[in-house]
């Protein structure tokens, strides 16, 4: 499976277990999670569908048919949103086949750095905001500086999911991603 590729910029010492990362830009796809849906299992299955994980891929892909795509890793989630990253053999936005559902649409996140916290456990989006909280405490004065905030205030972060839900809890990979500026 593949997984974001990235630099280390820092190896942070273990006593604030952190290390800062600068990605590449992503392409994905991404879907709104609904106050409606249980969880993120109704947004994770529109993003299944259209890589064609669980049926015929919900895409139009570069020859006008559907076209599946690789399942790759984390599974980014950001305010709401549920992401799937592409793999990199899509290079540009317009290489990336296109949603045929109206609730997915595919884009680029431009290259960041991010401060990034790695932990295990089952996790969900109220889970991440108790790591988010914990983990800002961490920051090394310097890098603290550099939060990046939203237009609301709120702190710019992804939290990333690695294994499918199968894999035990102790052993499950997550990490918290907190955006970093110059």
């Amino acid at each position: 499976e593949e997984t974001l590729k990235y630099q280390v910029v820092e190896k942070q010492l273990a006593d604030r277990g952190y290390e800062v990362r600068r990605y590449a830009p992503i392409l994905c796809a991404e879907t709104r999670r609904q106050a409606s849906e249980q969880g993120s299992t109704e947004a994770f299955f529109r993003l299944a569908r259209y890589i064609g994980v669980v049926s015929r891929p919900e895409n139009v892909g570069a020859g006008g048919k559907p076209e599946a795509v690789a399942m790759t890793a984390p599974v980014m989630h950001t305010e709401g949103r549920m992401m799937f990253t592409m793999p990199s053999k899509y290079t540009r936005l317009e290489s990336v086949p296109r949603p045929t559902n109206p609730d997915l649409a595919v884009r680029e996140i431009p290259a960041f750095e991010a401060a990034v916290f790695p932990y295990s456990g089952y996790t969900n989006e109220s889970d991440a905001q108790r790591k988010l909280a914990e983990f800002v405490k961490r920051l090394r004065p310097d890098h603290a500086r550099r939060v990046l905030k939203n237009q609301s205030g709120r702190i710019q972060f992804a939290w990333n999911a690695f294994d499918p839900p199968s894999v035990p809890a102790a052993m499950r990979t997550n990490e918290i991603c907190i955006w970093l500026g110059k």
